[in-house]
């Protein structure tokens, strides 16, 4: 049983090993943006966050408002 169980850790630690090359090289920073499907994903994300920015400065602004407003 002993043996099993070491034969199968051996085999895990071996197939979970990396190797010293990377399989792909890193992208460039000159390298053209390749579309993919999840880009209508994240624009709808970055035009939230800007709304959500908007929101937040107009709110800010009217709790300076209200503040002059009861001094």
């Amino acid at each position: 049983m002993r043996a099993l169980i070491l034969m199968v850790f051996s085999m895990l630690v071996t197939a979970c090993g990396g190797s010293s090359e990377p399989s792909s090289p890193p992208p460039s920073a000159d390298a053209p943006k390749r579309e993919t499907v999840f880009d209508p994903l994240v624009g709808t994300l970055d035009r939230a966050k800007g709304v959500q920015q908007t929101v937040d400065e107009q709110a800010a602004e009217q709790r300076r408002k209200l503040e002059e407003a009861e001094k």
